[in-house]
């Protein structure tokens, strides 16, 4: 799966996870509920993690390997689209991202 968003000028960006990452992802919260049940919920987490507040974005599982053009792909929201949020200051201090603090 990757994040699909709109980069510089429009472009289209792709963004994926690095497999040892993703394994990190893990826990659950007070209530004994995994806290990242899925890969959708952990690339969820990276997107807020990594993209600026705000930034609009999809999760896809699409294959992405064709590069003819590539800079010529367009973002183009559809009815799955997110938003990228704050991370709480906990997230931001494990992440040594203190600048948002």
């Amino acid at each position: 799966m990757k994040i699909i968003f709109e980069g510089e000028n429009g472009i289209c960006a792709i963004m994926g996870a690095a497999p040892k990452f993703l394994a990190t992802l893990t826990g659950t919260d007070e209530d004994d509920n995994e806290i990242f049940p899925t890969e959708e919920s952990k690339l969820i987490y990276i997107a807020n993690k990594d993209l600026p507040t705000g930034t609009k974005y999809e999760i896809t599982d699409a294959d992405l390997s064709d590069r003819t053009f590539r800079n010529a792909w367009e973002y183009v929201a559809g009815a799955d689209e997110k938003t990228s949020a704050d991370l709480s200051a906990e997230d931001l201090a494990k992440y040594n991202m203190t600048e948002n603090l």
